[in-house]
């Protein structure tokens, strides 16, 4: 059994589900994010405050963001329509997260917090790189750390991708950041990094150690950095210095194109890793997580493939 912890719904859920079977795995994890390119009603005038500073870097950044976006689907800023969708038609085989956008404001966040009762989601997905936000200034994001406290549900945060040469941006990957929220809440936090440039990742890797270390309630997942962390002498001693019991195994398709899927999970089976070392990446530690939160992810159905 493998448990997938990182798809994104950004094409047809039928496809994802007939990729991610066909190299076995058993549940998937859709992470949407809520990222729709509205740069000019940002109301914490983020980009226009950066264009001031540096006016070349943001305008590659919203380039960038505006062409990453523009391919993807409504489900991955619509909550209630993916879970609708993920729940009705595929006999438990997603788990269905939502996003929502701190930058958009206090009001905006508040209303689709209120969305998503009643649908017992699982956990929020947040990503400052695409989202445009400062996870210690934005206030709007409080309201998101006190609801996924309150509820007692996860936090994913992705600290990825960027455009390359926007040093701004890449500051804004660096895991230090988050010490400051995580003092103050009492929450599970999971860390992806997928999109992460091979360089980038190294350093980030180091301080993402130090995190690990101070606050046993963060995980990380290894969507798009699997062969990083196990088939590389940096990789193999930040396994070593964590352990295996906080490493999720994800896959990142369709962000990901299938074959590096298919790469990926491969460093994951062939890093010679113990047994029971590997059944805690690739679906131990996420059924730990799921089940923390009231989801079975080993249910009959599921098990058999139904």
């Amino acid at each position: 059994m493998i448990i997938d912890f990182h798809a994104c719904p950004s094409v047809d859920l039928s496809l994802i589900k007939d990729r991610l079977s066909s190299i076995k795995v058993t549940r998937a994890i859709l992470q949407p994010i809520d990222a729709l390119p509205l740069f000019h009603i940002l109301p914490n005038d983020f980009l226009k405050k950066l264009s001031a500073e540096d006016q070349y870097s943001a305008l590659l950044w919203s380039k960038f963001i505006t062409k990453l976006t523009s391919m993807w689907s409504s489900r991955m800023y619509d909550n209630v329509k993916l879970w609708y969708e993920a729940m009705s038609n595929y006999n438990g085989f997603f788990v269905p997260l939502a996003s929502i956008n701190p930058s958009l404001g206090i009001k905006y966040v508040y209303e689709k917090l209120n969305e998503l009762e009643g649908l017992n989601v699982k956990g929020i997905v947040v990503s400052p790189t695409l989202q445009l936000f400062d996870p210690i200034k934005t206030k709007a994001f409080k309201a998101i750390l006190e609801y996924v406290e309150r509820n007692d549900i996860l936090l994913i945060m992705h600290l990825d991708p960027c455009p390359y040469s926007v040093d701004i941006c890449f500051e804004s990957l660096m895991p230090d950041i988050l010490n400051d929220f995580l003092e103050r809440y009492s929450i599970k936090l999971v860390l992806s990094a997928l999109g992460i440039s091979e360089g980038m990742s190294y350093p980030w890797l180091e301080r993402i150690v130090k995190l690990m270390k101070r606050y046993d309630r963060v995980y990380i997942e290894s969507t798009g950095i699997s062969c990083i962390l196990f088939n590389t002498l940096m990789g193999r001693n930040f396994v070593r210095s964590v352990g295996t019991d906080r490493i999720i195994y994800g896959g990142g398709y369709p962000y990901l194109r299938f074959k590096q899927v298919i790469m990926n999970l491969r460093c994951v089976e062939l890093s010679g890793l113990p047994r029971h070392d590997l059944e805690s990446i690739l679906f131990d530690n996420a059924i730990y997580l799921l089940k923390d939160i009231d989801v079975n992810p080993e249910d009959e159905e599921i098990e058999n493939g139904v």
